[in-house]
């Protein structure tokens, strides 16, 4: 039987699809399909990661949701105990500026009595001075007095200043403390771990899904581009050119 020319090379005309020859199409979609398949074994990798890390992961939340309580709760006391020793300790400041300020005013007695002993004894007796060295003695005596008595002042305005910051600090530190016992309360009444592990797990799912929908559209891309390159292949080596 004869074959027709006419026939044969409208054959081997090449056949469009929406304006795409045969072969490139097929090579496209064979491309598209395996970089798809390529990428949903990647979210499929990462995907079975994350449900593996996932796993007990309610427990886990909770036992580290205990221990953060637990920190808080240690810390609280701690602060509970720096602010009562920074208390006791503005106490002491506030006694001791007390003290150092009544010192003060003995030595200012003192050097008022030093002066007077010294001016009683600057006499002079038939022409001469008999208490002249005690009189000098106890000038420089009053003078030193004075000299303590102006550092004791300055010594108890001193700490009668960090006695006030000690107690600012006290009470600043009791504020913190009482924060740091609202967050561990709040920690601890925290009962939505459940919920954000279903949401979790509920994501994981749903991507599953869609990968492996994609999974499944790449895969046919690629299959259908492979079987359309086929049979151009397999027609161009039946009929002669």
């Amino acid at each position: 039987m004869a074959s027709v020319p006419g026939a044969a090379a409208a054959y081997h005309r090449p056949v469009d699809w929406l304006g795409i020859e045969r072969r490139r199409l097929g090579t496209g979609m064979l491309v598209f399909g395996l970089v798809g398949l390529v990428i949903a074994a990647v979210l499929g990798i990462g995907l079975v990661g994350g449900a593996i890390a996932a796993r007990d992961l309610d427990a886990r939340l909770q036992a580290d949701q205990a221990r953060i309580a637990d920190s808080l709760h240690q810390v609280s006391d701690s602060m509970t105990s720096l602010a009562a020793t920074t208390q006791h300790a503005g106490d002491t400041l506030q006694t001791s500026s007390g003290t150092i300020g009544e010192a003060k005013d003995v030595l200012a007695s003192a050097a008022t009595t030093a002066k007077s002993l010294s001016d009683s004894l600057n006499v002079s007796i038939l022409g001469s001075q008999p208490f002249a060295r005690a009189s000098a003695n106890l000038a420089d005596l009053s003078q030193t007095l004075t000299s303590f008595e102006g550092r004791a002042d300055e010594l108890a305005a001193s700490l009668d200043q960090n006695a006030s910051d000690a107690s600012d600090m006290a009470v600043k530190v009791r504020t913190m403390q009482g924060q740091v016992d609202e967050l561990a309360t709040r920690v601890e009444g925290f009962n939505r771990i459940g919920d954000i592990v279903n949401l979790v797990l509920g994501g994981i799912i749903l991507a599953a899904l869609l990968t492996a929908w994609v999974a499944v559209g790449a895969a046919f891309c690629a299959w259908a581009g492979w079987r359309l390159r086929r049979d151009i292949a397999r027609d161009a080596l039946v009929l002669p050119p």
